[in-house]
């Protein structure tokens, strides 16, 4: 029969130590704040574990959480996990098939190259209003997963290991959250990836990763700020890329409503774009295949090129505006560039290309360039 059980030094409390010796299936501890040690982990079991304290700092825990094997549920609620060493703050094995839940939680570990969270099997996580700092959230080769992630925050101030890494097969589902880290799906993923009003830091998908973004930021200004390669299909819509978005493979993007500074795409990539907008600049090489309805793309003085189309790559467009800002458009080798233009900055566009039958601009004059 479940126990409520309450943690602490009071009269009607029990001891820490005590507690965990006597845990039964189901039990539900009441830690009163304060430090409570755990220096040789515990394998947790059908049990709820509560800090009672204004705030998740009042309750901390100094050590790490291993879910065991035959666990059906593990609920950690307004606590601090403080871990130190090369260990997991909580640890799910191979062979689970479990939930995990952490409400309004701090998990927080030393920078290495650990995860914070590492999570394998079959396992439902679930986070809440909580924050991991120093490490990472990673489900691993070979798990079965679904992710919900609610009003948290992934905090991992580091650029060689990513803070968000989904292996596997399953779903993630990211609102209002912020990732200050990069958030890194894998050529053995084949995930559902939904990610709304939430601000990434960097964005990097492969395998079949099938992403659905709405209102979001990616703030980092490298090139490769967000890059797709694989089979990815993405549906991003009124989002915001500070930096550049790379596409490589068979990577087939719809892009609506959003704004991006420098987007190439190459291989057999399909990028579809309405009412968005490339400030600096747009590569299309290879066998890539863009059409833009109602889209805008702008020159800096940065890109010899504000928009270049090359290799066998094919650019169609409908009611663009193209801002040069005196750059040129390119269109070279077998590349083909058609389209109508509804505004430009300039009176007369300069375009540098290779076979004149393969551009055909409608509704500004253009130009071979000098």
């Amino acid at each position: 029969m479940p126990r409520i059980v309450k943690v602490g030094a009071g009269g009607d409390e029990i001891d820490w130590k005590e507690a965990l010796k006597t845990l039964r299936a189901d039990d539900m501890l009441l830690l009163k704040p304060g430090f409570y040690e755990l220096e040789q982990g515990i394998s947790a079991c059908d049990v709820t574990i509560k800090g009672t304290g204004a705030s998740p700092e009042d309750t901390i825990i100094d050590g790490y959480i291993s879910v065991s094997p035959d666990s059906r549920y593990v609920t950690l609620e307004n606590l601090t996990i403080n871990t130190v060493g090369e260990k997991n703050a909580i640890f799910i094995p191979y062979n689970a098939d479990t939930y995990l839940t952490l409400r309004n939680c701090f998990i927080k570990t030393e920078i290495n190259e650990n995860a914070a969270l590492a999570l394998n099997g079959k396992c439902t996580v679930e986070l809440y209003s909580s924050r991991i700092v120093n490490g990472s959230v990673s489900f691993f080769s070979g798990s079965d997963f679904r992710l919900e992630m609610n009003d948290s925050k992934i905090d991992y101030p580091v650029t060689n290991y990513c803070g968000l890494a989904l292996e596997g097969i399953g779903t993630a589902i990211i609102n209002n959250s912020i990732i200050d880290s990069s958030l890194n799906t894998f050529s053995d993923t084949n995930i559902e990836l939904v990610v709304n009003n939430s601000r990434l830091r960097d964005v990097h998908l492969a395998g079949q990763t099938w992403l659905n973004m709405l209102n979001c930021q990616v703030y980092s200004k490298d090139d490769n700020a967000f890059t797709s390669d694989d089979e990815c299909w993405l549906n991003i819509t009124n989002s915001v890329f500070t930096g550049g978005m790379y596409l490589d493979g068979a990577t087939t993007m719809l892009l609506q409503n959003s704004h991006c500074d420098r987007l190439m795409a190459i291989a057999d990539t399909k990028t579809t774009m309405t009412n968005s907008l490339c400030k600096s600049h747009a590569d299309f090489q290879q066998s890539a295949k863009c059409d833009a309805t109602r889209s805008t793309f702008n020159g800096s003085e940065e890109f010899e090129f504000f928009l270049a189309v090359n290799g066998e790559a094919e650019f169609k467009g409908h009611d663009i505006v193209l801002n040069p800002n005196g750059a040129t458009l390119a269109v070279q080798d077998n590349a083909t560039f058609r389209s109508n233009v509804l505004a430009s900055d300039q009176k007369a566009l300069s375009v540098e290309y290779t076979n004149l039958p393969n551009v055909n601009i409608l509704g500004l004059k253009w130009e071979k360039r000098k």
